[in-house]
């Protein structure tokens, strides 16, 4: 993306650009962080990871949003893991030599 310049109002606010916020999935009511580096200015999206994710020992399916997910939809989920699971753990199996 090409540097863009943005015009600071009265109040000191700035308005991201439609294309800027929809690069970076930005929504209404999302935090940005605020970093000065010597004369700069960085603000970054204050987004959590999405998919499966750990938290400590459990693994947990984040999304952004507010969309939650219905039963059918996290069994669909599981039993894709586990097919996939299954078949790399039968993959690992067929490659190993005969005794």
């Amino acid at each position: 993306m090409k540097d863009v310049f943005i015009p600071i109002d009265q109040a000191g606010r700035i308005v991201l650009p439609k294309h800027v916020r929809q690069e970076l999935s930005i929504k209404p009511g999302d935090l940005l962080k605020v970093s000065v580096h010597d004369a700069g200015v960085t603000l970054t999206p204050n987004k959590e990871a999405t998919g499966l994710v750990r938290k400590g020992k459990a693994l947990v399916f984040s999304t952004t949003g507010d969309d939650t997910l219905g039963a059918d939809s996290v069994n669909q989920l599981l039993q894709a893991e586990r097919e996939e699971h299954a078949a790399g753990i039968a993959g690992g199996l067929s490659r190993t030599k005969p005794r």
